[in-house]
């Protein structure tokens, strides 16, 4: 079909545009590939931002009236031909419904495609109905160094059995990044992963409003015993080279920068290095021209959506293999995106509020900070510490919903008996964890709300392997759970008739871990969590979640 004229093409999202750094004008990186294609373009802009729609006009020279604050003026007075969608990612699936539904014949957009499945199967489904042609800009196949290590691939240069290795430094994410070389891996093995093995670090980041890893291993396999490795996240990745395919014979290094030349070994010819071609178009103008060549005769396009859209799928499956600990096969179907389940998970059944930890160091066992650690990963909140050294005060507990009391030897002053006396008796919802039971030696009533507490020169604690069992219906966190290496507190003292919860049997016997105060059932006590990586174990940040909630609902 012949293009009307002149040919009209809108960037959506014109973006701020700051000279040598592309990332803040992607939105110029398409116009200037859309000029370069035609230069008789009628190019229009659309940004809700003044300033970025006056810095795109100026630059490209378009008029006021072929800017737009927003698409629906935009469609309000025409309806382009091609369409990039430029925005961020969140935005990404419904512009591209909107050009698609608008009978836009051409479709740009940046990547990440979309921000999860579901809208990746509604994008393509949307264009599939109305005929638009979508291509998401993976645009680097169309470069000469990837464009020539395929040739030699191709050609045998490095043998069989292909293994590609990219790396992505600086703090790029999967999403931001990587996604770039998932998509090279199938376009230079001409097929698609197979399976997706993946570790991640992950510590609740978002970029562009989305949900993103900190840094990552993906392990991916391919047809014909071909495999690809993409790492992400570390700073200091020192090689110029980001990409190297090794094979049965031989290695090529692929630089980023095109004026390197490509780097090639192999076991008969030895090492030699090929200079690249100059001039071909590259970024913008080869997506440009890709897509005008598909508008205007039915050219096939190699960043066809089709194909595309399973690179995307590609890094939400490394999502999920990092989540579940699994591999997982592909594509992935699931419609959610996996990191925004890490970063939105269940809240607890406990009381809203402060979560106070009144706590001195415990030798540098660390334990405390586990605890922390533990109750921000389960509510989302850190809880206030409270140095024990310092005493406990009523402005300590102001707005508190819970206290927890995890100190060890120091001897209360008389405004912490009368704070914690206070807040005990008034009800309030207060846990002894671990190290408490040994806490204020001469303080009798102390020792009654703890109910059992370490006797010393009597009581012991061995360093094992731990089963433990509910015992009473009022602990729902699990039924049965088991501990690694960890103190198990044995011959306590009595100190006042307590419901024991959970018992931890070891080889000397089963103890009580946990329990309920008869006489103040809004006081109850968590043993386990020693050290600090303890409080990693699932059962043992459920378990104090739920001492919590018991000790709220006495």
């Amino acid at each position: 079909m012949k293009p009307q004229t002149p040919r009209v093409a809108a960037v959506i999202g014109c973006g701020k545009f700051t000279p040598g750094k592309e990332g803040w004008a992607i939105g110029h990186a398409h116009a200037e590939g859309y000029k370069l294609a035609d230069p008789g373009v009628r190019l229009l802009g659309v940004d809700p931002s003044p300033e970025n729609l006056a810095a795109f006009g100026e630059r490209f020279e378009v008029p006021a009236g072929d800017l737009f604050a927003s698409t629906e003026a935009l469609y309000a007075a025409v309806t382009p031909d091609v369409v990039s969608v430029c925005t961020w990612p969140k935005l990404h699936a419904p512009q591209v419904l909107e050009a698609a539904a608008k009978g836009v014949r051409g479709i740009i957009c940046e990547k990440p495609m979309a921000l999860n499945g579901r809208e990746i199967d509604a994008m393509l489904e949307a264009c599939e109905k109305s005929g638009s042609l979508l291509a998401i800009a993976h645009q680097r196949c169309h470069n000469p160094n990837f464009k020539l290590a395929k040739k030699l691939l191709l050609e045998g240069a490095i043998g069989a059995d292909w293994v590609l290795e990219a790396r992505v430094g600086d703090g790029w994410d999967m999403l931001s990044w990587s996604v770039h070389w998932m998509d090279m891996a199938s376009w230079l093995f001409d097929s698609t992963p197979v399976s997706v093995l993946a570790g991640a670090s992950h510590s609740g980041q978002r970029v562009y409003q989305h949900a993103i890893e900190d840094g990552s291993v993906v392990f991916a396999e391919y047809p014909e015993k071909r495999q690809a490795i993409f790492i992400t996240g570390p700073n200091h990745y020192q090689h110029g080279e980001m990409v190297f395919v090794r094979g049965s014979e031989g290695m090529i290094a692929i630089n980023e920068n095109l004026e390197h030349p490509l780097r090639v070994w192999n076991q008969a010819d030895g090492y030699r290095e090929i200079a690249l071609p100059v001039g071909e178009p590259l970024g913008g103008h080869a997506m440009a021209l890709e897509m005008f060549a598909a508008l205007d005769s039915g050219a096939p396009m190699q960043l066809d959506a089709s194909r595309s859209a399973l690179t995307t799928r590609m890094a939400y499956a490394a999502h999920e293999s990092a989540r579940l600990m699994k591999k997982i096969e592909t594509p992935l179907t699931t419609g959610f995106a996996p990191l925004e389940i890490l970063q939105h998970p269940p809240r607890p059944c406990i009381p809203d509020g402060r979560i106070v930890l009144f706590a001195d160091e415990h030798f540098g066992s660390g334990g405390r900070e586990g605890i922390l650690d533990a109750l921000e990963n389960a509510t989302g909140t850190r809880p206030d510490l409270i140095e024990a050294s310092a005493g406990l005060t009523q402005e300590d507990l102001t707005d508190a919903a819970v206290l927890l009391l995890y100190h060890t030897q120091e001897e209360p002053s008389p405004e912490t008996k009368a704070t914690l006396t206070a807040w005990i008796e008034s009800g309030n919802p207060t846990v002894f964890v671990h190290a408490a039971l040994g806490g204020y030696k001469n303080w009798t009533e102390y020792h009654q709300w703890a109910g059992k507490i370490w006797v010393w020169g009597t009581s012991d604690h061995p360093y094992v392997e731990t089963r433990l069992v509910t015992t009473d219906s009022r602990f729902v966190a699990w039924k049965e759970a088991w501990l690694p290496n960890d103190e198990v507190f044995i011959r306590l003292g009595e100190m006042a008739d307590v419901d024991v919860i959970v018992e931890a049997t070891i080889s000397l016997g089963t103890f009580p871990v946990a329990w309920i105060l008869k006489s103040r059932p809004n006081v109850v006590t968590w043993v386990p969590g020693h050290r600090r990586e303890m409080w990693s174990v699932p059962a043992m940040s459920s378990g104090l979640v739920d001492m919590i909630r018991i000790a709220s609902k006495p």
